[in-house]
């Protein structure tokens, strides 16, 4: 081993010398690494400085934004986001129906015809939270309506009249009337707005029948004759439904006898026996069910204040059977209308008993 060792008293290795020499490497070390934290640190400082000097100045330019927008405050709150949604005017009434209809069906308990929203859309915000509270109540059980389809009134202190009644197990809140007169003529253009449209034959019969199933709260009848063939055990049968529900049937028939015309006379008193048979089968029903005899060869339908039909269709004594093998198919026509104001017109011509 030996040999293989260079080794002489010249090269011997001093130890301590050794010892100071790595000492010294590693201090060097450690003053260089000293020295790059301390520049990195520097390096870091500058860049946080600069960072902080960064959001100094966004967060002065936010504060001033702030400010500025604050003395908007109370304005953009009032501004209604389907205005500035809605590039035109038609968009934005159906947004703000959208967003009211949306707005009232966690009340599971109540629904809101129509027209009720129509009357919201037009009111400030602090009238529909007014509202709303009354409704939550409602829906809570707070507030008692007479659970019946008789539309109940009741008052929104300062605000309007809710009609209310109660249908399918449910509150509804048909109508509300304002005491803004403003609001009131708005709405009152608004319900100018009808549909109207002609029907013929086989649909006015269709259209009569549907109405049983429609009506709420009052149906009234104008026909000039009766028979037992269209007033039969299914006709009663539903009429019968209507005043179990609560709704109110008022019926006008009958017209002058004609001395000259027997035939006439025959179906005058086949008329009188039937009105005869539903007073006595409706007696129970007290005023919800009266019949009335006229001189009138008017043929009416109203049914609530959604709709009315006005036809030359003898709706109580024309079976209107529009089938191939039918024999019974003479041409009928009438008007289909949602006109508010005819249907409380015609209703009091006519039906005023």
């Amino acid at each position: 081993m030996k040999n293989n060792i260079k080794y002489s008293k010249n090269e011997k290795l001093d130890t301590k010398s050794l010892k100071d020499l790595f000492k010294n490497k590693i201090e060097h070390i450690k003053d260089l690494f000293n020295y790059r934290l301390l520049n990195k640190r520097i390096d870091d400082n500058k860049k946080e400085n600069l960072t902080l000097e960064s959001v100094r100045k966004q967060y002065e330019e936010l504060k001033s934004k702030k400010d500025e927008f604050e003395k908007y405050e109370d304005e953009l709150k009032d501004m209604d986001y389907c205005l500035i949604k809605s590039s035109d005017l038609t968009s934005a009434i159906n947004c703000k129906k959208s967003s009211l209809s949306q707005r009232f069906l966690k009340y599971t308990n109540i629904n809101l015809s129509i027209k009720a929203i129509n009357t919201l859309m037009l009111m400030d915000k602090e009238s529909v939270i007014k509202i709303e509270n009354v409704i939550s109540k409602l829906d809570s059980n707070e507030i008692f309506i007479e659970k019946t389809y008789k539309v109940n009134q009741f008052n929104v202190e300062e605000i309007c009249n809710l009609y209310i009644s109660y249908e399918d197990n449910v509150y509804v809140i048909k109508d509300i009337e304002p005491y803004n007169k403003e609001i009131s003529g708005t709405l009152s253009e608004i319900s100018n707005k009808y549909e109207e449209y002609h029907l013929q034959d086989k649909e006015i019969r269709d259209k009569f029948i549907k109405a049983f199933s429609d009506a709420k709260y009052e149906f009234n009848i104008a026909s000039p004759w009766m028979n037992n063939y269209v007033v039969n055990n299914e006709l009663i049968s539903k009429m019968e439904s209507l005043l179990t529900r609560g709704t109110s049937i008022k019926i006008a028939y009958g017209i002058e006898e004609n001395s000259y015309n027997s035939k006439m006379d025959n179906k005058n008193t086949n008329s009188d026996r039937i009105a005869q048979k539903l007073k006595e089968k409706f007696d129970i029903y007290g005023d919800k069910f009266t019949i009335k005899k006229v001189n009138s060869h008017n043929k009416l339908l109203i049914c609530d204040e959604s709709y009315y039909l006005e036809t030359s269709f003898n709706l109580l004594s024309f079976a209107g059977e529009y089938d191939e093998n039918s024999k019974d198919t003479r041409g009928e026509g009438a008007t289909y209308s949602t006109n508010l104001e005819v249907i409380k017109d015609l209703r009091n011509r006519y039906f005023n008993f």
